[in-house]
């Protein structure tokens, strides 16, 4: 049927008709086919604007209606509700322009937002003769959750969902949940064992009774709306029955295939320089043969380097097929070793018992100021490393200080300068 279509433009006092000539973009849209009334008014949302699009559609028999003004997001519903009372199809029947954020707002040429006004206006026109009959709809919503991947987030995320009352279901494609976080051996900032922060929150994700753990499983398929979703989950065999499991382990005995977790498996290439490359290989192949190799080649590769790099760590752990975990877990437990750059000189200050109460304190303090670092760190030209120990075996002579493989008594702080001076 021929359609009727009434346009309407708001002033919104002046924040769009101090850039919109909006009578003249009016008089333009009255122009287009179809269109049977076309308005400029000070304030569409208002009570007497609603009033005359209503009056209009009656009167006029307006089949379509197109509303020039503000956002939508503030006004649509206001006009909708407009279109609603007069007896049309809200979502067939309304379109909304919105000539404020987007016209007025963004322009300081009066020509030119008039211009775009007309443009997004006779748009709006033609697409509302497009729109068809919507009606909304009732549906059930299902409040379950799925959390897809046990690690900590994941694990972490169940149970304040689930400490809601909600239903959680757990996906997690290994056969156990806990993430690669049980493969660190220290944890940021406060160095607590992974385990010891993990291990409780896999117990409580386990036992809770709002999560259903599906583990050894993944995510084949998600169809559906929010708050009715479909999800279709594969379950990997496990050639165990869990209803009859007791964990005593004797599957993994008698189980022909073997298989030790890695970390670095699949990781991209290791970059790491040629001279590196070199020392590193030569310390592997030299040490590789004997027990407990790991050890050895580490205080090698940490005397010949001054430290240890993390891409030397991950060559050792690939050539060794060792997990880079097990390598770091030995790597921060020996002051020996360096994670970070040292300096040409490590400053070792005793703060053992004799030398503490001998002025070790004061020695310390008197040296971070003087190079400017803390200690555990090096200076910026690399000559120095300050770091703190608790035995220098030298208690006779407290308070001591060590530089390099050398030890010094410090009875005076006016020595350490001159101590200083000889290592260049």
């Amino acid at each position: 049927m021929s359609e009727k279509i009434g346009f309407y433009i708001c002033h919104c006092g002046i924040n769009i008709a101090h850039r919109v000539r909006c009578a003249e973009v009016a008089e333009f849209i009255s122009t287009m086919p179809m269109v049977a009334v076309s308005r400029d008014y000070l304030f569409m949302c208002s009570d007497p604007g609603q009033d005359l699009i209503e009056k209009d559609i009656k009167d006029h028999g307006l089949t379509r209606v197109v509303v020039a003004s503000c956002s939508p997001r503030m006004h649509e519903n206001t006009f909708r509700k407009v279109v609603a009372r007069a007896g049309l199809n809200p979502f067939r029947a309304f379109h909304h322009v919105c000539v404020r954020e987007h016209v007025s707002w963004v322009h300081t040429d009066n020509n030119e937002a008039t211009s775009k006004a007309k443009m997004l206006s006779q748009a709006g026109v033609e697409r509302v003769v497009q729109q068809r009959d919507l009606y909304p709809g009732r549906f059930k919503v299902n409040p379950a959750t799925l959390v897809v991947g046990g690690g900590i987030a994941g694990m972490q995320a169940s149970l304040d969902v689930a400490s809601a009352g909600y239903q959680v279901y757990l996906v997690e494609k290994a056969p156990t949940i806990g993430g690669h976080m049980l493969q660190y051996d220290k944890t940021f900032p406060t160095l607590d064992c992974a385990a010891c922060i993990g291990t409780p929150k896999m117990v409580s994700t386990g036992q809770n009774p709002n999560i259903t753990l599906m583990t050894h499983s993944e995510v084949e398929e998600v169809s559906g709306f929010i708050g009715n979703f479909d999800v279709k989950v594969k379950r990997h065999a496990r050639y165990v029955d869990v209803d009859k499991c007791t964990g005593c382990g004797d599957c993994q005995t008698h189980c022909p295939i073997s298989y030790n977790p890695y970390f670095e498996k699949g990781a991209a290439k290791i970059e790491i320089e040629e001279e590196r490359e070199a020392c590193a290989a030569a310390i592997i192949e030299r040490n590789q043969g004997e027990r407990g190799s790991l050890l050895p080649i580490l205080i090698d590769l940490n005397m010949t380097l001054g430290w240890l790099p993390p891409e030397v760590l991950r060559y050792v752990s690939n050539q060794l097929q060792v997990p880079l975990a097990e390598i770091l877990r030995v790597a921060t437990f020996y002051n020996f070793f360096s994670l970070v750059p040292r300096g040409r000189h490590t400053v070792k200050v005793c703060l053992g018992t004799g030398c503490f109460v001998s002025g070790g304190k004061k020695i310390l303090s008197h040296l971070e100021r003087k190079l400017g670092v803390i200690a555990g760190e090096t200076t910026k030209d690399m000559r120095y490393s300050l770091e703190v120990v608790r035995c220098l075996g030298c208690c006779a002579l407290a308070p001591v200080v060590g530089i390099n493989d050398d030890v010094y008594q410090v009875d005076d702080l006016d020595k350490l300068p001159k101590i200083m001076a000889g290592y260049e």
